[in-house]
């Protein structure tokens, strides 16, 4: 199958849904269908041009004089698609179109984000933590903080649960920018519109005024779905205003974030995604802290001084390598810094749990060991190092540390998980040292041993 460029002649065949081995373009080979909407479909797909990369193929198909405009604004929501750079937009990398029989079929080919929607996560029933729920919220205003940044700005004006997709590693990605429907469908039916989906709108936006303080409205209707499993519309009274019930699981901070969101006027909720993310991180940083949040404050250049990539794990950088993955000895002494000497007593015990668990418990310390130092060789042959400032730190055997970071203009979170004797002190707005792989979705790790 081939489905040529856009500046090349029309080819008179039909639009018809694709099959996997279908080939778009001589390029993009289809794999299998990902989803079904009103004028299209989305496939998974790899690029045989690109070394069988995963990519995402949004096909639309549109009749008539409405499919006309569907197919303008589907032009248009490509080209604005292809200006934007963030961790949290799928990346656009090629766009094609036909004409056959009347009918219009165009391809949008962008980055395939493995993971699942918020909405398959509610409809299986599983649950966020505190901190899960907290980076999700954190992810959606940081990516809207971006988008309501552009000149002009960019809306989505379609969020809700079956568009925001978790990453495996917890970061949230906000799917499906197109605004290529023209009917009015119940929430419950997954239907959305030119204009967004009932239930997820405000009323500013029915009547086509959408504006940033929309899409605000949006995310808060997302996180209510999310932490009740119950959708906005069982919330809303008979004039149509969302009542968010009086007590919330994630407590009454985030049950007063999500009820400003959702006033029913715009002026009355935030007046922008940051004045939600500093309301949202009140909590971690006190009461009083909060116009001065964490995400918002200056992180400070980097004072990681490193040879040019690739390097080699020698001299200081090969002992900070040792010190951040520990051996597997120190596993076992999380609570001694990897800076001091082990003493004799602790090398013994360590021999002697070694004879009682027959090796067991040194062989489960050392695939520990290989596992981290697996994960943190290529951060310390390719990254870039930055410096990041800590959002939240979470005690439990081992300290999981939440941080946010700045690489090429665009802020990005992290979470890593590090020895009580290292981040013990660690506290919320401190500064900390990373290394950075931008070509891994800006994947991180801490290398700070202080």
């Amino acid at each position: 199958m081939r489905v040529e460029s856009a500046t090349e002649p029309h080819p008179q065949r039909s639009g018809r849904p694709l099959s996997p081995g279908d080939l778009v373009a001589d390029r993009y080979r289809i794999v299998r269908a990902l989803g079904r909407g009103s004028f299209g479909h989305t496939y998974l797909a790899v690029d045989t041009a690109a070394g069988d990369r995963e990519v995402a193929v949004k096909q639309l198909r549109t009749d008539g004089d409405s499919g006309w405009k569907a197919f303008e604004l589907f032009e248009r929501e490509a080209a604005a698609l292809r200006s934007l750079r963030h961790h949290g937009i799928p990346e656009i990398f090629d766009h094609r179109r036909e004409t056959a029989g009347g009918a219009l079929t165009a391809y949008l080919v962008m980055e395939y984000i493995e993971g699942v929607s918020l909405e398959q996560w509610i409809d299986d029933g599983a649950s966020l933590d505190p901190a899960a729920l907290l980076r999700v919220a954190l992810g959606l205003l940081d990516i809207l903080e971006y988008l309501h940044a552009r000149v002009p700005p960019v809306l989505h004006r379609d969020i809700k649960p079956a568009n925001v997709v978790l990453r495996p590693d917890g970061a949230p990605t906000l799917v499906d920018f197109g605004a290529v429907r023209t009917v009015f469908r119940a929430a419950e039916e997954g239907g959305s519109t030119v204009v967004g989906t009932f239930g997820y709108m405000p009323i500013e936006q029915t009547m086509g005024q959408a504006s940033p303080a929309s899409d605000l409205y949006a995310v808060g209707a997302t996180l209510l779905h999310l932490i009740t499993r119950r959708p906005p519309t069982q919330f809303a009274s008979r004039d149509g205003v969302i009542e968010v019930p009086a007590e919330l699981p994630g407590g009454p901070v985030v049950r007063g974030v999500i009820a400003r969101l959702l006033a029913p006027i715009a002026s009355a909720r935030y007046q922008s995604a940051r004045e939600a993310r500093e309301a949202l991180l009140a909590p971690v940083l006190g009461a009083a802290a909060a116009s001065q949040s964490v995400a918002l404050a200056p992180i400070p250049p980097t004072t990681l001084a490193l040879p040019p990539t690739p390097r080699a794990l020698a001299g200081e950088l090969g002992t900070r390598f040792e010190r951040v993955t520990l051996s597997p000895i120190r596993l076992l002494f999380s609570d001694l810094h990897p800076s001091q000497p082990l003493s004799l007593a602790q090398r013994s015990l360590m021999l002697l749990l070694g004879l009682m668990s027959l090796g067991i418990a040194p062989l489960i310390f050392w695939f520990t060991c290989r596992a981290r130092r697996t994960r943190a060789h290529p951060f310390f042959v390719h990254g870039v190092p930055v410096s990041g400032l800590i959002l939240q730190v979470q005690r439990t055997e081992w300290i999981q540390v939440t941080y946010e970071f700045v690489h090429a203009g665009a802020t990005h979170r992290g979470v890593d998980t590090i020895i009580p004797a290292v981040a013990g002190r660690w506290q919320p707005g401190d500064a900390i040292e990373l290394l950075v792989l931008p070509e891994r979705n800006h994947d991180s790790i801490i290398v700070s041993s202080a």
